[in-house]
C-alpha cells in the first residue's frame, strides 16, 4: 500500500470520489430530508470550498513554494499564515467541502461515503507522507505548528 503514497494527484482523487458519489446516488434512494433543503446549498458548499482551497494556493504563492502536492521535495517554506492558521490543509478541506456539496446536490446521504473515502485516502496516502516530509524539512517549526493547527479543521 505504500506505493500509493504521494502518487495520485488530489484532483484525480476528488474526481474519483465524485464519480463514486454519483454511482452511489444512482443505485440508492434519495434522502427525503435532504430533498427538502434549499436548492442553493450545493452551490454554497462549492463556493466555500473553492474559497478555502484558493486561499491556500494564494498563501503558497505568496511564500513562493510549490502547490504541487506530489513535489514535496520542492517545498521551500513552511506556510503557517492566512488560512493556514485555521487548517493545515485548506486545499484538501476545500475539495472536501465541494464533495459535501455533491451530497446535497444528489440529496443522497449514502453519497457521503465518497466523502469518507476521500478523507481516508487523503489522510493515509497524501497528508501523512507530507507531514513526515515537512517534519524532516522543518524539524522544530512543523511539529510545533501541528500542535497549534488541526489537520482538517
Amino acid at each position: 500500500m505504500n506505493s500509493l503514497k504521494l502518487k495520485i494527484p488530489p484532483v484525480i482523487v476528488v474526481a474519483l470520489a465524485l464519480a463514486l458519489m454519483k454511482i452511489i446516488s444512482l443505485f440508492t434512494p434519495a434522502s427525503e430530508w435532504l430533498v427538502s433543503l434549499p436548492s442553493g446549498l450545493p452551490l454554497l458548499f462549492l463556493a466555500i470550498g473553492a474559497f478555502v482551497a484558493v486561499s491556500g494556493v494564494v498563501e503558497f504563492r505568496r511564500h513562493k513554494t510549490t502547490v504541487n502536492p506530489l513535489l514535496t521535495t520542492e517545498a521551500t517554506a513552511l506556510v503557517s499564515g492566512g488560512i493556514y492558521k485555521i487548517t493545515r490543509n485548506p486545499m484538501y478541506l476545500g475539495m472536501l467541502l465541494a464533495l459535501v456539496g455533491g451530497v446535497f446536490y444528489w440529496a443522497n446521504l449514502f453519497a457521503a461515503l465518497g466523502c469518507l473515502a476521500f478523507v481516508f485516502y487523503m489522510n493515509r496516502f497524501q497528508i501523512e507522507p507530507e507531514e513526515e516530509y515537512l517534519t524532516g524539512q522543518f524539524p522544530d517549526a512543523f511539529p510545533e505548528y501541528m500542535t497549534k493547527v488541526r489537520r482538517w479543521i
